[in-house]
């Protein structure tokens, strides 16, 4: 790879995707420590596979920081590149 930007990316701005706060919060909080209590929940039965429970608990923060429905939620994850990288 030369290090040189991609078409796309002449068009976009280096701000792009970022959010000081969430990025804060990624780093200064020991997601190891809730990882380790959520590891013991176990789902019951048959099924599809769960989603990691961390990034769950994750999207839920991003639900009650941000005041957002389910649906909303969704959108916004699937819009928002911070939220994507919380």
């Amino acid at each position: 790879m030369s290090g040189q930007l991609g078409f796309g990316d002449g068009w976009i701005s280096a701000r792009v995707g970022h959010n000081a706060m969430l990025e804060r919060l990624a780093g200064e909080v020991k997601w190891d420590r809730f990882e380790k209590l959520l590891g013991r929940l176990k789902p019951d039965g048959a099924g599809r596979p769960p989603f990691d429970p961390l990034m769950m608990l994750k999207a839920l923060l991003l639900q009650q920081w941000y005041r957002l429905s389910d649906a909303e939620l969704e959108e916004a994850i699937n819009d928002r590149v911070s939220f994507r990288k919380f």
